[in-house]
């Protein structure tokens, strides 16, 4: 069985969580690659809303859960998780790699400076610091999981690091900070009892078990939101593509099962431009209806329409084998349902994301419009028991994109999962 990448094709916030929990009891191995606490599954569990930020989805299916090196983390986020786990009697077999970096206190105090520096122009981030922790980790100044394990090299770093920190934040962004020394060291010497057993080498334990174990490779964000190819300069600090996942793991290139996530209308969280978001009442009949609401900051999501040309560039980076359409059974309220199907800028028409992220700013969608089917979806099944114009809707979205639907979503429960 090829190992398998769970991909986001929009972004963000298109049910991966929810996919992962449900496919994991196929998988020996649940490995999260990329991303910050900054993302969050939101998973239904034992009748329980149970929001992650930082594990791997598989915990609830009792899975090997790797964090890899791609990923970041805050201590204190992950320690808040451990603790649910423990509430929840729930086994915990967890490998976090060596060289995972650490979000640290002036991360997130840079983090939120900057954006109020960039006013009318921020990017709408998050304020946890996951791209400054990312920036430390480029820069060869980060604090690494391997750190926690050395307590005299790991005071050695915030010694140094910690003044030039405090500088910036005090002369450039005119903050004044009471950050200390001896209290970080001795917090993350607090989280180093708690998560240094679980610190080691994931890139050695992927390469050992790539032929021998189940591996499911879970990615954080969406392919928008990629650093290099999402809508720049409103995208993450890291990569979301699925190819990432070879740096992100630390292991050879391998044949892979790639599954894009696809929501059946639009979302995203923070600024930037969203062609086919409905600032109205269709916005906010999709928002009520799909608990539009980000896991991780709490604020409400834009909403739109589905937006066919993202999805036709995220399989062009990441070669979907098939794909899985998440909350379709939020669509059930209206009568008529558009779709966009291409972009206007100027004379010129688009079928993808443009490569010129100022262009995409003035693009205007092109609208198929489909009859809605007014009926409800909770409980379906099967294929066959869906309304005629909701298959209608999903083959169309299979065609246009050239890619199988298996798996369709209807719910935020486990079993309300048809595979097709």
């Amino acid at each position: 069985m090829k190992p398998t990448v769970m991909i986001g094709a929009q972004w963000g916030d298109e049910g991966k969580g929810k996919l992962v929990d449900a496919l994991a009891a196929d998988y020996d191995v649940v490995a999260r690659f990329n991303g910050g606490n900054n993302a969050g599954h939101t998973i239904m569990y034992q009748g329980e809303q149970c929001k992650l930020h930082v594990l791997p989805s598989g915990i609830f299916q009792k899975k090997i859960l790797l964090i890899a090196q791609g990923a970041v983390f805050d201590p204190n986020v992950l320690l808040t998780e451990l603790e649910f786990c423990k509430k929840h009697r729930l086994k915990l077999d967890l490998l976090i790699d060596y060289r995972v970096n650490l979000v640290m206190p002036y991360h997130k105090l840079m983090d939120g400076a900057h954006e109020a520096w960039k006013g009318k122009k921020a990017t709408g981030s998050v304020g946890v610091g996951i791209g400054y922790c990312y920036e430390d980790r480029n820069n060869r100044s980060g604090i690494r999981c391997e750190d926690l394990l050395h307590p005299i090299i790991l005071k050695e770093k915030i010694v140094m690091l910690l003044p030039l920190k405090m500088a910036i934040l005090e002369k450039v962004y005119g903050i004044k900070t009471n950050l200390k020394v001896k209290t970080i060291v001795d917090d993350l010497l607090v989280a180093a009892k708690i998560l240094g057993p679980y610190v080691g080498d994931v890139s050695l334990y992927v390469s050992d078990n790539v032929d021998k174990k189940k591996l499911l490779f879970e990615g954080a964000m969406g392919t928008m939101l990629d650093g290099q190819f999402g809508t720049y300069p409103y995208t993450v600090a890291n990569n979301t593509i699925a190819s990432s996942v070879f740096p992100s793991i630390g292991m050879p290139q391998v044949p892979l099962k790639v599954i894009g996530v696809v929501k059946a209308y639009t979302t995203r969280v923070g600024g930037g431009p969203f062609p086919t978001e409905q600032i109205n009442a269709d916005g906010d009949t999709l928002q009520t209806i799909g608990h539009e609401v980000a896991a991780t900051s709490g604020r409400i999501r834009r909403c739109g329409w589905l937006d066919l040309p993202i999805i036709r560039f995220a399989h062009r980076l990441n070669r979907f084998d098939s794909l899985a359409l998440t909350k379709l059974d939020v669509l059930s309220d209206f009568s008529k349902i558009p779709v966009c199907v291409g972009y206007r800028y100027g004379k010129k028409l688009f079928r993808q994301y443009p490569g010129n992220s100022h262009q995409y700013a003035d693009c205007n969608p092109i609208y198929k419009v489909f009859e809605g089917w007014n009926k409800p979806l909770g409980g379906i099944k099967s294929w066959t028991a869906l309304p005629k114009l909701a298959q209608e809707y999903i083959r169309f979205i299979e065609n246009d994109i050239g890619v199988p639907i298996r798996f369709l979503s209807l719910g935020p429960q486990r079993d309300a999962l048809i595979r097709l």
